[in-house]
């Protein structure tokens, strides 16, 4: 039996697929296969999945487990099949060192066990669910949206290595700077290796969703006309260079539009976000199938896509008091006992 280990990676890790090529991404093999080993035997067994199965009534362990159940919501859309890692935002991850654990409580260790529990049974137990929805008043933080849609099964993105800027910068490799040997075929291949794959663009701004009737087009013999969707128009915005970072500008008349890509996500019929409230300049992240794009990756095209809400975490995050960690009894390293050396599913490379 093969034996797998999670690591959560930072976006600081994802700054090496500037130069990588597509199986880098999209890894060389089959996706990795997650069978139950002993540690998952034990979390079974612990006192913290007992509380994600049943709740609990102490408000200090409401703390811990409503802190551990945000984060594998905010985990839950970029969960992919390249490999056996996933993803966690640094500043999420520091909440994990920082809130959430105590000398006698590795809540990274804990965090991992929930994260192969699901993968394990392919979907967030209906018991997980129902804690969760029983302390989502008490956390704003948590998005039951993605819990909810991690419930219907676990729905792997290709890669979660494959980012916007991750495709552009390729673009702008492989085919803007294509030398002559290759310059006539390199759009071909790029799109060859790059489209029809399933994707998670975060950081987007929404501008605007509404139901559009497909563009005409000469249908093939036997080929149906597309149904009128749902279409989500997104932004993505160029980051500011670092040298213009610190750069006073004064700017006279008509604000400049900064520099974005356009994003068309045609919607499933079923969201787990309620669009209908979800006000214009929203932060968004979009899952779907990268369908097309156009002039050098400044307009992209997503199918079947899902929207999410997703949170800046850069400014801080407060999950939980840890003093309320420290004194809630769940809080007690029952899966690996005191040994000096924990192992744990976490990595870092630099």
């Amino acid at each position: 039996m093969r034996r797998t280990a999670l690591t959560a990676l930072c976006l600081s890790l994802l700054s090496a697929t500037a130069t990588a090529q597509p199986e880098v991404f999209f890894g060389p093999g089959e996706p990795p296969e997650f069978r139950e080993a002993d540690m998952d035997k034990r979390f079974l067994r612990s006192r913290v999945n007992q509380a994600l199965n049943q709740g609990t009534s102490d408000a200090n362990c409401a703390q811990l487990v409503g802190a551990l159940l945000t984060m594998l919501g905010e985990t839950a859309p970029t969960l992919h099949k390249r490999d056996e890692n996933f993803y966690v935002d640094p500043m999420l991850l520091q909440v994990l060192g920082t809130q959430l654990s105590t000398p006698r409580f590795p809540a990274n260790i804990y965090f991992v066990s929930m994260v192969r529990r699901v993968l394990i049974d392919k979907k967030l137990s209906d018991e997980w669910l129902k804690t969760a929805e029983a302390l989502a008043p008490y956390y704003p933080a948590m998005d039951l949206d993605k819990l909810r849609f991690l419930a219907t099964g676990v729905k792997p993105v290709d890669s979660f290595l494959f980012t916007l800027p991750a495709l552009r910068d390729r673009y702008e490799v492989e085919v803007t700077r294509a030398n002559a040997t290759v310059s006539g075929t390199a759009e071909a291949l790029f799109r060859d290796n790059y489209l029809d794959h399933e994707v998670a663009f975060g950081g987007l701004e929404f501008v605007d969703a509404k139901l559009e009737k497909p563009k005409k087009k000469r249908l093939k013999k036997g080929e149906e006309p597309e149904a009128p969707a749902l279409v989500a128009h997104l932004l993505w915005y160029l980051p500011v260079p670092p040298e213009q970072r610190s750069m006073i500008v004064l700017d006279y008349g008509k604000p400049k539009k900064r520099p974005s890509v356009n994003i068309t996500a045609r919607l499933l019929d079923s969201q787990f976000l309620d669009l209908a409230r979800v006000p214009k300049g929203s932060r968004l992240m979009a899952r779907g199938r990268l369908w097309e794009f156009k002039k050098a990756v400044t307009e992209v095209e997503l199918r079947d896509a899902l929207l999410f809400q997703d949170r800046d975490w850069s400014q801080g995050a407060n999950l939980a008091d840890p003093n309320a960690v420290a004194a809630c009894p769940l809080a007690f390293n029952d899966l690996t006992g005191l040994a000096p050396v924990q192992p744990g599913g976490f990595g870092n490379r630099r």
